[in-house]
C-alpha cells in the first residue's frame, strides 16, 4: 500500500529529507526504503451439509394379519380396505443433493412374502415416482428384477432434480395378499424397510440415471 504524508507535515519532512542525503554522502551510506503494510480480511471458508430430517431415515412398515383378497387403500385391487403406509420426509441439508432409498425385505420363519405372485405385493411410491411393483423394481439399464425375500436393493433414485433444503418427499406404501395365496402362509408375516439416503450434486453428474430405477453413475457415498 502506498503512504501519503499529509500535508500539514510537509515542510519540517523535506529538511529532513535533505539532512538525511548529505549525511548519507559523507558517509558511504545508505537510508532504507520507507513502506507499509496493510492487513487483509480474514477469508472464512464453511461446507456445506447434506442431510435428511423428520426422524429416523429408515422407516419399517410391518405387514401382519392379513386375510387372502386383504389390500390397502391405494392399491388398486383387492379389498382397499386395510390402511396405507405414507409418511414424509424432508431434506434438511443446505447443499443441493441427489436422493435414493434402498428396499429391504424380511421374514420370520413362515412369511407372507414369497417374491412372487402368490404371496405378498407391494406397491411403493415416491410422490408420483415408483420404487417398487408388487415384487419387482428397475435395474439401471430399465429391466425389472425381483426384490428377493430377505434381501434388499440400493440405490434407487427418487428424483432427476438435486434436493434443496426443505424439500419434502411424501412416501406411500400400498400391500396386497392376493386371493391366490397358499393356505402355508396362514400366520406368517414380512417387514418392509425403506432407508433413504442423500449425497451431493455438486460435482456429481446425474449421467443417464432416471428416477425409479437404480442409479449406478453417482457416487452414494
Amino acid at each position: 500500500m502506498k503512504t501519503q504524508r499529509m500535508k500539514r507535515f510537509s515542510p519540517l519532512v523535506s529538511s529532513f529529507s535533505a539532512l538525511v542525503a548529505v549525511a548519507a554522502f559523507a558517509l558511504g551510506t545508505t537510508s532504507a526504503l520507507f513502506s507499509g503494510t496493510q492487513a487483509g480480511a480474514a477469508q472464512e471458508f464453511t461446507s456445506g451439509t447434506v442431510s435428511v430430517g423428520l426422524g429416523a431415515t429408515s422407516t419399517t412398515c410391518n405387514v401382519t394379519d392379513l386375510m387372502p383378497g386383504d389390500s390397502s387403500s391405494g392399491y388398486g385391487s383387492g379389498s382397499l380396505a386395510r390402511t396405507q403406509c405414507t409418511y414424509n420426509v424432508k431434506y434438511t441439508g443446505n447443499a443441493s443433493a441427489w436422493l435414493a432409498a434402498d428396499i429391504a425385505i424380511s421374514s420370520a420363519a413362515t412369511t407372507l412374502y414369497t417374491a412372487d405372485s402368490g404371496g405378498l405385493q407391494f406397491k411403493v411410491k415416491a410422490g408420483s415416482t415408483s420404487l417398487m411393483s408388487g415384487t419387482s423394481f428397475t435395474q439401471v439399464g430399465g429391466s425389472s428384477s425381483t426384490v428377493a425375500n430377505n434381501d434388499s436393493v440400493s440405490n434407487i433414485l427418487l428424483s432427476t432434480t438435486p434436493a434443496s433444503e426443505n424439500d419434502l418427499i411424501s412416501f406411500t406404501i400400498d400391500y396386497l395378499l392376493p386371493l391366490s395365496a397358499a393356505n402355508a402362509l396362514q400366520g406368517g408375516s414380512s417387514a418392509l424397510t425403506l432407508t433413504f439416503h442423500a449425497v451431493q450434486s455438486a460435482n456429481q453428474p446425474i449421467g443417464s440415471c432416471v428416477a425409479g430405477r437404480q442409479c449406478n453413475t453417482i457416487t452414494w457415498g
